[in-house]
């Protein structure tokens, strides 16, 4: 089973692993701007159990990957096909409201990926967003956070569909 991961140290590279026998397999990079790219929103469409969505395996077995990456206004559908070692990219659309953000949590449940705050050009934001994969849409949410907040991870629990938003700075820099 090979792993994709993003590194952090050059925002446009793209690398995979063989987790079983830790190897590299191959670099790649995005095709966006190294400025749209920092500070991302990955996610694997793998997320909770959603195997079968994200792998297709086609007529011949073979088998494809697909991930989602937000970052500023950059949305990409990732595509890894691991019999050819080879990634296909197609746009995403980004949603304008938080298109100047980055630094927000993020969760990814079945379908859909919530984005929490953020943070852009001086501003913190109190915002929660939704992103639907299957109708590639997006959606601000009329409620928000109690305070601004970036910096910040949301980890869902699948126990009792409650999401936790862990760490963080508001808009005064505090902890």
């Amino acid at each position: 089973h090979r792993q994709s991961q993003s590194s952090n140290y050059h925002c446009k590279r793209k690398s995979v692993f063989d987790l079983n026998t830790f190897q590299f397999i191959k670099h790649d990079k995005l095709p966006a701007n190294n400025n749209e790219i920092c500070y991302r929103c990955f996610v694997s469409k793998s997320e909770n159990g959603q195997v079968q969505e994200m792998m297709k395996t086609n007529q011949k077995n073979k088998r494809n990957y697909q991930m989602l990456l937000f970052s500023f206004r950059a949305g990409l559908s990732i595509e890894y096909d691991e019999d050819n070692n080879t990634f296909q990219f197609q746009k995403l659309p980004a949603c304008d409201d938080i298109a100047s953000f980055n630094y927000y949590a993020y969760v990814c449940i079945n379908d859909i990926i919530l984005f929490f705050g953020g943070y852009g050009g001086n501003v913190v934001s109190k915002s929660v967003h939704k992103y639907s994969i299957r109708e590639n849409k997006w959606m601000a949410f009329r409620k928000t956070l109690p305070s601004p907040l970036r910096n910040c991870v949301a980890i869902l629990s699948e126990e009792d569909n409650d999401i936790h938003i862990i760490g963080g700075v508001n808009n005064k820099n505090i902890q």
